[in-house]
C-alpha cells in the first residue's frame, strides 16, 4: 500500500485576493511545497474528493455522492476549464467496490465540475488532465447533506479499493475551512430571485439564468466582495471566520480518527462556521480512504483566516506510512 494525502481549502479569490496581502507568498509556497511533494510521489492515480457549487448538480436531482466515470471543467473565476484525465476503467470499478460495501454512490458518465475539483488539480498536479484521476463529489452545498458518518464509511470503502489496486495513489481533498458564500449556498430559495431559484433548481433548462450567465455572476460577486474588503465594508466576521473552530477541527482531523466526527451535525457546523464549512466532509472522506489505503500521520502545513480571500486556508498532508 502506498499512499499520500493532501487536503487543500479552495476558493475563487485564493490565488488572486484583493488586496494581495503580505501573507500571500506564504499561501503560494504552501500550495508549491504540496505540489512538489505530489510530484515526488509521482502517483499512478489521483482520488479527488470535492464539491459542486451548482454548476453540474442542481437541485432538480442531488446526489448526495457521486462517481464519475468522465468529467469536464467549467471555465470559473478561479478555476482551469478542459477535460480531466478520468480513469474511466477504474472509477467503474471503484463505484462497484463501494455499493459492494453498502454505500450507494452514484455515477456520471460524463460529469461537469467547476473550481472545486479543477483549481486543487491545475495548483497541486500543474495541469488538470495530469494524473489518471477518479473524481468523487460529495454534496455539501444542497440540503439536505449527508452525516458525518456516512462520510466516512464511503472514505473507507474508497480507500479499502485502491488499497487492492497495487498503485501510487494520491487522495486530495478540497474544501473548508470556515466560510460562509451564502451568495452560492442560499439557506433560503424562496428569498432568492425567480431567475436564480429556477436556476438553481433547473440549471438554465427552466428559463432564468443559464450556466454563463450564472458563471460570469459568480465572477463579478467575487470581485465585488474584494472591492468591499478593500473599502472596509465587510470584514471576516461578515464571511464567517472562526480561527477557533477551524484549529479545533485540524487538531481533531490530525489525530486520524474520523470516527470522532461522527456526530458532527451539519446545522451545527453552519452555525459555527458558514455553509461552505460543511466542505470539511471532503477532508474527512479522503483522509479515511488514505489511511485505509496506507498513508501515515497528518499534518498540518498551513492555516489562515483572511477576509481579503473571503474564507479561511488550510493546507493538510499524510505521507506514505513507513513500512
Amino acid at each position: 500500500m502506498n499512499a499520500l494525502l493532501t487536503c487543500v481549502s479552495h476558493g475563487p479569490a485564493l490565488m488572486r485576493p484583493m488586496p494581495e496581502t503580505d501573507m500571500h507568498p506564504h499561501v503560494v509556497e504552501a500550495y508549491a511545497a504540496r505540489a512538489r511533494a505530489l510530484a515526488a510521489f509521482d502517483p499512478e492515480l489521483v482520488i479527488i474528493c470535492a464539491p459542486d457549487h451548482y454548476t453540474g448538480v442542481h437541485l432538480q436531482m442531488v446526489p448526495p455522492f457521486c462517481i464519475a466515470f468522465g468529467a469536464t471543467a467549467v471555465d470559473d473565476y478561479g478555476g482551469a476549464p478542459g477535460r480531466l484525465d478520468v480513469a474511466r476503467d477504474l472509477a467503474s470499478e471503484c463505484l462497484a467496490a463501494v455499493r459492494a460495501a453498502d454505500i450507494d454512490v452514484a455515477a456520471s458518465h460524463d460529469m461537469t465540475v467547476d473550481h472545486g475539483f479543477s483549481q486543487p488539480l491545475q495548483l497541486l498536479a500543474g495541469a488538470i488532465d495530469r494524473y489518471p484521476t477518479i473524481p468523487v463529489l460529495i454534496n455539501t452545498t444542497c440540503r439536505p447533506l449527508s452525516s458525518f458518518r456516512r462520510v466516512r464509511m464511503l472514505g473507507e470503502a474508497i480507500g479499502a479499493f485502491a488499497a487492492g489496486l497495487g498503485k501510487r495513489v494520491a487522495f486530495i481533498a478540497s474544501g473548508g475551512l470556515s466560510h460562509h458564500p451564502a451568495n452560492i449556498f442560499p439557506q433560503d430559495l424562496a428569498a432568492v430571485p425567480d431567475e436564480l431559484r429556477s436556476y438553481l433548481v433547473h440549471g438554465g433548462m427552466g428559463g432564468g439564468l443559464d450556466r454563463d450567465a450564472w458563471i460570469a455572476q459568480l465572477g463579478a460577486r467575487t470581485v465585488l466582495g474584494g472591492e468591499m474588503v478593500m473599502r472596509g465594508e465587510r470584514t471576516a466576521s461578515d464571511f464567517r471566520l472562526n480561527p477557533a473552530w477551524d484549529e479545533a477541527f485540524l487538531a481533531r482531523y490530525a489525530t486520524g480518527d474520523f470516527a470522532a466526527f461522527d456526530d458532527w451535525e451539519p446545522a451545527w457546523v453552519i452555525e459555527q462556521a458558514g455553509v461552505a464549512a460543511m466542505e470539511v466532509q471532503q477532508w474527512i472522506c479522503a483522509g479515511a480512504a488514505a489511511t485505509r489505503c496506507g498513508a501515515g500521520a497528518i499534518s498540518t502545513d498551513f492555516y489562515s483566516a483572511r477576509a481579503e480571500y473571503r474564507l479561511a486556508i488550510g493546507v493538510a498532508h499524510a505521507d506514505p506510512a513507513a513500512a
